[in-house]
C-alpha cells in the first residue's frame, strides 16, 4: 500500500517524534511511505526531496505557521494548500496513493485533502491532534462566531466530512467532536491515541549530568519540556516556582522554545531563584541524559481552554519512568487517566495552594514518585504502543 502522510510537524533529519514512530511502523508492515511536510523557511528552494530510513520526504517551504504571531500564521495558512499541491504534483507525480494520513493542525487544508483524495481515489484517516478553531477563541486570538472563526469552522466541518475516519487522542476528544458535530456518524470517530515505539527499557540514568547543570543530586526534579506558548499557562508555573524558592528538595527544569521563552526567562532571572533552570536548546546527548534524570513530568493546560487536549509530552515522561503532575482544566481527561492509572497526580490549573502542596508532597516522598514512574511505564506499554495505533488505523482499510 502507498501511504501519504501530510503534516507540518515532521522533525529535522536525524530526530524523531510520534509521527516518525507511526510511519516507521507502516514501513515495517510492508507499506511504501511518503511524507509531504510543510515547514517554515529553513530550506532554500520552494521544496526538495530527501530520503530517510527508506521513507521519502518532500519538505515544502511554507512560511511560519507554529510559534508565530496570528498575522504571520494566517498569511502562511492562506498559501499552504497551493504550495503543498505544487510540490506533490512535482515530486510524487508517478505515485498513486492508497491511503492519506493527515494530522491537524491546521484544518485549513480541507480543499487540498479533498482534491488529492479524489485524484488518487484514496482513503483518508484524520489524526485529530488539535481541534480548531476553539483554542484561538479561548485564548482571545479570534472572536467567537466572528468572520475568521466562521472561516476556520467551515474548514473544520468539511475536513470531518471528507475524512473516512477520525482518530481522537482520548475518549473526551471523541465526545467533544460528536457533540459539536451531531451530523457525523458515531462510528466514524474513534480513539487513536498518541503512540510511540516502546523501547526495551528506559534510558540509563547518567548521574553526572546533574552535576554538569548544578542540579542537587538529592532533589526531586520537575520537568516541563516542549512548546513554551500561551496555552499552557506557564506564568502559573513560574509564580509557583518563585513561591517555592525555599523548597530545596524540589528543582525545576523548563525546556523548549516558543513565543513566551524570553518572558519566562526574564521572570525567573529577576526573581533570582536558585532551584530552577530554563533552557531553549541543549545538545541532543545532554538533553536525553537530562530528561532521564528527571523525576516528575509536568503537564499544564490553561483553565481557559474549552476543548479537550492531550499533550504528547506525556509519552516522553512515561517513557522515562517519571511520575506525572497535571495542572489542567476540567475539559480534558489527561489528569483523570494519570490518576486512575496511579502514575501521577492532578490539580486544577490556577490553584496555587494545591499545586504547591502537591509539589512538596512529591518532593518529600521519593518512594511514591518511583512507584508512579513504574506504573507509568506499564501504562505506556498498555495504551500508547505504536503497533496498536497502526492496527486501529488499518482495520478500516484492509480487506
Amino acid at each position: 500500500m502507498n501511504v501519504l502522510f501530510v503534516t507540518i510537524a515532521w522533525p529535522k533529519k536525524g530526530n524523531t517524534n510520534l509521527y516518525t514512530d507511526l510511519l516507521e511502523e507502516f514501513k515495517i508492515r510492508g507499506n511504501n511511505v511518503y511524507v509531504l511536510h510543510g515547514e517554515a523557511n529553513d530550506i532554500d528552494k520552494p521544496y526538495h526531496k530527501e530520503t530517510g530510513e527508506n521513507i521519502e520526504i518532500v519538505r515544502v517551504k511554507t512560511g511560519k505557521i507554529t510559534k508565530a504571531g496570528p498575522v504571520r500564521k494566517f498569511i502562511s495558512l492562506m498559501t499552504l494548500s497551493r504550495k503543498l499541491d505544487a510540490a506533490l504534483k512535482s515530486e510524487y507525480k508517478s505515485v498513486n496513493f492508497d491511503l492519506i494520513l493527515f494530522a491537524t493542525p491546521p484544518i485549513t487544508l480541507s480543499r487540498f485533502l479533498r482534491k488529492i483524495k479524489k485524484r488518487h481515489k484514496a482513503g483518508l484517516y484524520l489524526l485529530l491532534k488539535d481541534i480548531w478553531p476553539y483554542g484561538m477563541v479561548d485564548l482571545g486570538v479570534i472572536k467567537n462566531k466572528g468572520l475568521i472563526w466562521r472561516y476556520f469552522r467551515w474548514h473544520e466541518k468539511r475536513i470531518y466530512r471528507i475524512a473516512d475516519h477520525i482518530g481522537c487522542m482520548s475518549p473526551m476528544g471523541v465526545d467533544f467532536v460528536l457533540d459539536k458535530n451531531p451530523d457525523i456518524p458515531d462510528k466514524k470517530v474513534e480513539v487513536c491515541p498518541n503512540a510511540i515505539i516502546i523501547p526495551i527499557a528506559p534510558r540509563a540514568v547518567d548521574k553526572t549530568i546533574r552535576e554538569k547543570f548544578n542540579i542537587p543530586q538529592d532533589a526531586t526534579v520537575f520537568l516541563f519540556s516542549g512548546n513554551l506558548g500561551q496555552g499552557h499557562g506557564l506564568y502559573f508555573l513560574v509564580r509557583n516556582i518563585i513561591s517555592l524558592s525555599d523548597c530545596q528538595k524540589a528543582f525545576f527544569l523548563i525546556g523548549g522554545n516558543g513565543t513566551h521563552f524570553k518572558k519566562l526567562q526574564s521572570a525567573l532571572d529577576e526573581a533570582r531563584v536558585s532551584n530552577a533552570f530554563i533552557y531553549d536548546y541543549l545538545p541532543q546527548e545532554d538533553f536525553e541524559s537530562l530528561i532521564a534524570t528527571c523525576d516528575v513530568g509536568l503537564i499544564l493546560l490553561d483553565k481557559a481552554y474549552s476543548y479537550p487536549q492531550f499533550p504528547s509530552r506525556l509519552l516522553a515522561y512515561l517513557k522515562n519512568k517519571m511520575a506525572v503532575l497535571c495542572a489542567v482544566n476540567d475539559n480534558t481527561d489527561i489528569g483523570r487517566i494519570v490518576v486512575e492509572n496511579d502514575c501521577g497526580l492532578s490539580v486544577n490549573h490556577g490553584d496555587d495552594i494545591e499545586f504547591q502542596k502537591t509539589i512538596k508532597y512529591l518532593s518529600e516522598n521519593p518512594e511514591k514518585v518511583h512507584s508512579m514512574g513504574e506504573s507509568g511505564w506499564e501504562l505506556l506499554k498498555k495504551q500508547y504502543d505504536v503497533r496498536d495505533a497502526y492496527t486501529t488505523i488499518m482495520a478500516h482499510f484492509v480487506n
